[in-house]
């Protein structure tokens, strides 16, 4: 069941009855305990129930203060002698009832308007504001009300209205001061248990018991039981000597109430000021303690004097101790947002310098391949026709040779000097080794420009088995075997089934020169040649492409190298995160290759890997961008 599921036309009548029912029966209750030989209550605990309604329910529960406040008065100044005195009295009643109806709306309205609806005693002004306004502004409306009604009547004497109008403006502020604040502090958890009753069912209470009963056997939630009952059980003695005992101590309670603020929050704070306050109250009605004296209104200037200082030094503290901690929370937080802010600006910064010095390289590569790609055209080109003069001049050797074999012994001197048999047959071998070099540079001139993609910045159809062709080509020196090291087998399983994919070349080819470096550098130890004992421990980076379906394709670079922990790899697109010693890598190489994959190309950048089982980077692409 949920309250506010019910008809609103039940809903409402629902609350003005309970309204009316809690005003009525608390009347009762304090007049019953609290009441003095002239029928004067100290503290009238209706009014603080009224503000708290008015201030959680809003005005719409007016007509239960004024059915309560009317029922109340009507039992009190009920005259039945005759039918005229029955109807004054119930226009003593109805006035009375009007006045504290009047000004539990006063005092909620003007709280609404300066202080607002949430925050009451957060802040050390808003509790200035609710003391002074709610628990001593609206009470004056009440006050002016019911004693001027009584005057009219006759029941009170004209030059008396002064002090009872003080006496019953004191009551009612205290009522507010004591059981506003512990009402608006509990209405929440207990509305919430009230909840659970109806919307649990006796199993859902049975499973709720038993959470709240294994969490109070911890061992922190016994402290602090045991610590709440030992604090009352010193108030009560306290209270008992000051006033139940001729000792002048009540001023001793207040450091009880400081260490109900620190350790016990509000809702501690705020019961703690009820028990304080009912003590003080009690004590006094009964003759006890430094408040007694034979003059009433005098007894009860005092009496409130202190729980005025009670309430207002306890909900201060706490208000004040409110403000610092939401401070310090919004202090925390806006740390936390410059702290994010700095890491977002030195990564994109970093970001950037890594993309100028990628730029930077692009155009430097792309400028070293159109200055080198000229002279080797110029040189290749004229190795045809060299080779082609070469072989007719070594077939004019030939046919001299044939037709004089017998040369002068100065031409057969220098033919012997020069080693002509030898230069005849090097020669064509020189030369195709120089076509051969060529050739060579011409690819791997072709392999810059196609790792540069200079003029391929945009997206667009590209060849992805061209652009790791590339890659590897201008890695080729690092994949080559040395006096150390052996050299990296690299496999390639291509796919058929496609070559092309939208994209943007030069920077889809960064991630794979990332990739690839780092799977080099993770295959250092195995390169060794000391360290390689069979055929499985060579070095190996096998690069494969599959489709996945009509429109993803999948790119994975595999090693077969020492692999990574997962706390590895659960860091491994992090930035500035590197496994490698200081001065050897950046850590934004592959936090960039994901960007590229995962931001520009809406695809997905993964790795795998295990300790001792090598890494592989899964890439995957959609052939096609949706532009959209």
């Amino acid at each position: 069941m949920n309250f506010r599921s019910l008809p609103k036309w039940l809903l409402h009548p629902t609350a003005v009855a309970v309204m009316a029912a809690v005003y009525y029966s608390t009347a009762e209750l304090g007049r019953f305990l609290a009441s003095t030989p002239e029928n004067v209550t100290p503290v009238w605990p209706p009014d603080g129930f009224a503000l708290a309604a008015m201030l959680l329910l809003g005005y719409r529960v007016w007509p239960g203060i004024w059915i309560g406040s009317f029922l109340t008065n009507i039992w009190a100044f009920l005259d039945k002698t005759n039918a005229a005195s029955v109807a004054i009295s119930i226009a003593i009643a109805s006035s009375i009832a009007a006045g504290t109806t009047l000004s539990a709306i006063l005092g909620s309205f003007l709280l609404h308007k300066f202080v607002g609806r949430g925050h009451l005693f957060e802040r050390p002004q808003n509790v200035f504001k609710f003391v002074v306004i709610g628990g001593m502004g609206g009470p004056i409306v009440s006050a002016t009300v019911g004693i001027t009604t009584l005057c009219v009547r006759g029941m009170v004497p004209a030059e008396d209205w002064g002090m009872n109008w003080l006496t019953w403006w004191m009551s009612n502020v205290g009522g507010i001061l004591i059981f506003t604040p512990l009402i608006l502090t509990w209405s929440q958890p207990v509305l919430e248990a009230i909840q659970d009753v109806f919307a649990l069912g006796t199993a859902g209470i049975r499973q709720k018991r038993k959470l709240k009963f294994k969490y109070l056997k911890s061992l922190s939630s016994k402290v602090k039981v045991a610590e709440f009952a030992i604090l009352i059980l010193l108030v009560l003695a306290v209270g008992k000597i000051a006033f139940g005992g001729s000792y002048p101590v009540e001023y001793m309670l207040i450091p009880f109430l400081v260490w109900a603020v620190f350790r016990f929050d509000i809702q501690g704070a705020t019961l703690l000021i009820f028990i304080v306050s009912s003590i003080a109250v009690l004590g006094t009605v009964k003759g006890g303690g430094p408040f007694a004296r034979p003059d009433l209104n005098q007894s009860l200037v005092l009496l409130q004097s202190f729980i005025g200082v009670v309430v207002l030094t306890t909900l201060m503290l706490y208000a004040a101790i409110a403000q610092r901690q939401q401070v310090e929370a919004q202090l925390r937080v806006q740390t936390q947002q410059v702290k994010k802010t700095l890491q977002d600006l030195q990564q994109a910064q970093a970001q950037l310098i890594q993309s100028e010095k990628m730029s930077g390289l692009g155009q430097l590569v792309a400028g070293v391949a159109h200055e080198i790609n000229n002279p080797i055209n110029f040189v290749g080109g004229n190795l045809f026709h060299a080779n082609q003069y070469t072989q007719e001049l070594l077939a004019l050797i030939k046919l001299y040779q044939k037709f004089y074999p017998q040369p002068a012994p100065e031409i057969q001197k220098e033919i012997e000097a020069v080693e002509l048999e030898f230069i005849m047959e090097d020669l064509p071998k020189l030369l195709s080794s120089m076509k051969i070099g060529t050739e060579r540079i011409q690819k791997i001139v072709l392999s810059l420009r196609n790792f540069s993609r200079m003029d391929e910045s945009e997206l667009k159809a590209v060849d992805v088995h061209e652009g790791l062709d590339s890659t590897l080509l201008i890695l080729q020196h690092r994949l080559k075997s040395n006096a150390e090291n052996a050299s990296i087998e690299v496999i390639k399983k291509y796919s058929s089934k496609f070559r092309k994919i939208e994209c943007y070349a030069s920077e889809l080819n960064q991630v794979f020169m990332n990739i690839l470096v780092n799977a080099i550098d993770a295959l250092a130890a195995k390169r060794i040649k000391t360290n390689i004992n069979d055929v499985e421990t060579l070095p190996r980076i096998e690069i494969s492409t599959k489709v996945l379906d009509k429109n993803c394709v999948a790119i994975s670079i595999a090693d077969n190298g020492s692999g990574m922990p997962e706390e590895t790899i659960n860091r491994i697109f992090d930035p500035f995160y590197t496994t490698k010693p200081v001065g050897k890598g950046t850590g934004l190489g592959l936090y960039i290759s994901y960007n590229i994959i995962a931001e520009k190309h809406r695809g997905k950048l993964k790795c795998v890997s295990a300790p001792d089982r090598g890494t592989e980077f899964i890439i995957e692409l959609p052939i096609r961008q949706d532009n959209s």
